[in-house]
């Protein structure tokens, strides 16, 4: 993984970042070892004294509990009204001018926002007046909404998105807050790759986009588990944003490592701990005690950070009186078809996974290796009559470019692919004289001469190419011959003839390169399925070097075998493309780009950046047409498989008990299907996920929250496991897992929050002896980090090794 390195500790493993660069916002500043040594000589105990709800009520001049707070118009609750009372003080007492509001999910985190704007305005002399929020695109209008529904219009507004972006910093001015997109703020804060690090801020102040010239009031993140990862564009933005006051808003502000806190202390410019050589140094990277590194954690956070869960107590009563909420695993069993299907398909991954191993480049290839788990855990719920044409089932799935590979091995034989791939990877290293040599890949096609592009290339079976149109037009075109055949006697040419013959009647045509005569039919291949990846030019290349070392040393040293070392997990599964997406990707290395959805050139030196308009789309293609309009048309021969049919019984039970479920699924792809099975049963339901515009995912929601509508809904995990209300609802249905449980637990809680007034269930779908038991225990290992740092639970910061990778998968190493 690049950018970071992992070492063996005894029972513990730390993450440590060594490698990534360093720019001025990750330095703290001139005095940054004087400040470092008085934190560390400093009492840890500097915020031992809580506040009381009495206490927090006269901070706030609330003489009773039914007191509101002038200009706000919901009485708070007691925890509330204590987060509040913090948070005006971390404003205007603390020298750290805000700090991170980590409330568990359902405990009010906005409303204790919107209470400390209100409690906390800007004075008639302010120069800077303006709010700047900065949330997730589905959660722009519930900002607004919220906002104006709880302060009595104390405010002035603007969703600064889309086509209402506004041109001018007069125009910003005019508004008390101003709401927006990560990806929106990504765009205006884009710098051209040629400006020194020193030099960002002056050329943002002068030519960046319009978010980025501005000086604001307050800073308010939303979600701002979005940050962690220091390298991302979006916490390289939020950083360089100019503001009087920093807020961030996470249930989750630690998912994978210790460094996950980092991004929000860079944020806030919490000193001493915004300099990320001493915070790498002190925590993220502590060889000797990994526990005092999460002691260390916690100690950073106690004075910025406030963080309740929803089962503590405050002052000897339940901090919130909620419904109970039941979280279940509901162990399934395939049927001997999908059992075969899947055992299968684990086959060919634990293949792949060992081969890796062997090499020993399974680190670098640790994004893909999750990926195949995540189309492994997907195979659970296919339909299997759809599986079945597929002599290999993991081609279900797979790209077009496998399917094309797989497919003219079925035809031609391993040996015919085998021979062209090893030609085509040759022709690419040697970089071949394409006039001189007579048996190398065509550049144009030899019918029109037009050079090959867009996938238009085709292979024939004497192994030349022509393009698809020229294809065509031999295909269907009458074939021009001189009635001479062969070159021998009497019997060769009428073999020849009759040979000649049969060809024409099944439609074959000579090739314009031989003239042999070519199925243009069935037998002709996309001349882009051959074409070596950049994997297979790498292992081309090593092959050839270690074929060179031999020869001069005429001995070859066997080479080390891969050691066990520990892994860090940088990634979170909600940062996952949906499957078709990945498995596009043909399993090759690529270089990872921050925020992929906005899609911007970064402008040369002295040119302007223009904000381009963003995208919250999800990237997501379906995974095969073919097998959605098979769907679509209720062929009665394809069979749900065993989790749709668990789902569809879910529903049955709700449907009698009166109440509304909400249907959870990482992949939009998977909900494709979902929808399909449903259209059968005579379910209605509606949809929430990236893929749709903000006034329709409104729609949904809105329409879902009224009696006599569709009682479920369909959501992306990663689109609507943040932010959103759904107390409507009370029973959830997961298709599948998470690799971490926090992601879940997100979702979950948009159910299990205030406001709900029924009992919740929840039902997380595995099948047994598969990935997703073993998904189980990886997620076990992902909480304990989380509650390390937070002083919550037993604190063990275990990481994943490369022997927990090939055993999540199954597969035993020695």
């Amino acid at each position: 993984m690049r950018g970071s390195s992992s070492r063996v500790l005894t029972g513990f493993s730390l993450y440590y970042d060594d490698e990534s660069p360093i720019s001025h916002i990750d330095r703290g500043g001139p005095d940054q070892a004087q400040r470092m040594a008085e934190f560390v000589t400093r009492s840890i105990d500097n915020l031992s004294q809580g506040i009381t709800v009495r206490g927090a009520m006269e901070k706030l001049s609330l003489k009773d509990k039914k007191d509101l707070i002038p200009g706000l118009e919901v009485r708070l609750l007691p925890h509330q009204a204590i987060g509040v009372a913090w948070m005006v003080d971390q404003e205007l007492m603390s020298p750290h001018r805000g700090g991170v509001l980590a409330d568990e999910m359902g405990l009010g985190k906005t409303v204790q926002m919107i209470a400390t704007m209100v409690k906390n305005l800007p004075q008639p002399g302010d120069k800077y007046r303006t709010t700047l929020i900065v949330v997730p695109a589905a959660l722009l209008l519930q900002w607004k909404e919220e906002i104006e529904s709880k302060s009595n219009e104390v405010f002035t507004i603007h969703i600064h998105h889309g086509r209402d972006k506004l041109k001018k910093l007069s125009a910003v001015r005019e508004f008390d807050v101003i709401i927006t997109t990560y990806q929106t703020l990504n765009v205006d804060f884009a710098v051209p790759t040629d400006v020194p690090q020193e030099e960002e801020l002056d050329w943002l102040a002068e030519n960046g986009g319009l978010l980025s010239r501005m000086q604001w009031y307050r800073v308010i993140l939303d979600e701002a588990q979005f940050i962690r990862n220091r390298t991302t564009r979006s916490s390289k933005s939020v950083a360089l944003l100019r503001s009087r006051y920093r807020w961030m808003l996470t249930g989750t502000p630690v998912t994978n490592s210790l460094a996950d806190i980092y991004g929000l202390i860079r944020f806030g410019r919490f000193r001493p701990w915004n300099d990320w050589k001493d915070f790498n140094e002190y925590i993220a990277f502590q060889l000797e005690d990994a526990v005092l590194a999460g002691l260390r954690a916690q100690e950073v956070l106690k004075p910025i950070l406030l963080r309740r869960t929803k089962d503590a107590e405050l002052e000897g009563e339940p901090l919130l009186q909620l419904p109970k909420k039941n979280v279940d695993v509901v162990e399934l069993e395939f049927s001997s078809e999908e059992r075969d299907l899947y055992d299968s398909f684990e086959k060919r991954v634990a293949f792949t996974i060992s081969k890796l191993y062997r090499e020993g480049t399974i680190l670098k290839k640790c994004a893909h290796l999750f990926i195949i788990g995540s189309i492994s855990c997907l195979t659970n719920c296919f339909p299997i009559s759809l599986a079945k044409p597929y002599s290999d089932p993991t081609l279900l799935v797979a790209s077009d470019v496998d399917k094309e590979r797989a497919r003219a091995m079925q035809l031609m034989g391993h040996a015919w692919v085998n021979e062209h791939l090893s030609f085509m990877a040759r022709a690419r290293m040697m970089a071949l004289d394409f006039e001189d040599e007579d048996d190398v890949p065509e550049t144009f096609c030899p019918v029109c001469g037009d050079l090959y592009t867009n996938d238009s290339g085709r292979v024939l079976t004497c192994k030349h190419q022509i393009c698809f149109d020229c294809a065509l037009g031999l295909r269907t075109a009458p074939i021009a011959h001189d009635g001479h055949f062969g070159e021998g006697d009497e019997a060769e040419n009428l073999k020849a003839e009759k040979e000649y013959e049969v060809a024409v009647a099944k439609g074959w045509r000579p090739c314009p390169t031989c003239k042999k005569m070519c199925d243009m039919n069935d037998n002709m291949f996309r001349s882009s399925a051959f074409e070596p990846t950049p994997e297979e030019m790498e292992k081309i290349q090593r092959e050839q070097r270690d074929a060179r070392r031999k020869k001069q040393a005429r001995k070859a040293s066997p080479e080390p075998g891969p050691s066990v070392i520990d892994l860090e997990l940088d990634e979170s599964d909600d940062d996952l493309p949906d499957v078709s997406t990945l498995i596009a990707s043909r399993l090759s290395p690529k270089k990872k780009e921050d925020d992929s959805d906005v899609g911007r050139e970064v402008p040369d030196k002295g040119k302007k950046a223009k904000a381009g308009d963003d995208s919250d789309d999800e990237d997501d293609t379906p995974i095969s047409q073919s097998l959605i309009d098979t769907w679509a048309r209720g062929d009665s021969n394809v069979e749900p498989s065993t989790k749709m049919l668990a789902l569809v019984e879910q529903l049955k039970e709700a449907e009698i008990a009166g109440d509304k479920t909400i249907c959870y699924s990482q992949w939009t792809s998977m909900l494709d299907l979902v929808e399909m099975v449903f259209n059968r049963y005579g379910i209605r339901s509606l949809r929430y996920d990236g893929k749709m515009d903000r006034e329709s995912r409104e729609k949904s929601l809105s329409t879902f929250k009224k009696n006599g509508g569709p009682k479920v809904m369909l959501i992306s995990t990663k689109c609507g496991g943040v932010g959103l209300n759904l107390v409507s609802a009370n029973r959830v249905v997961n298709m599948d897992l998470s690799w971490n449980f926090a992601t879940e637990s997100q979702a979950y809680d948009r159910v299990h929050r205030l406001g709900q007034e029924k009992e919740v269930f929840v039902k997380r779908l595995i099948v047994k002896d598969t990935i997703e038991e073993r998904m189980l225990k990886l997620q076990a290992l992902k909480t304990d980090l989380a509650n390390a740092a937070l002083g919550e639970g037993t604190g063990n910061l275990h990481k994943l090794s490369v022997k927990d990778i090939v055993n999540l998968f199954g597969i035993r190493s020695n």
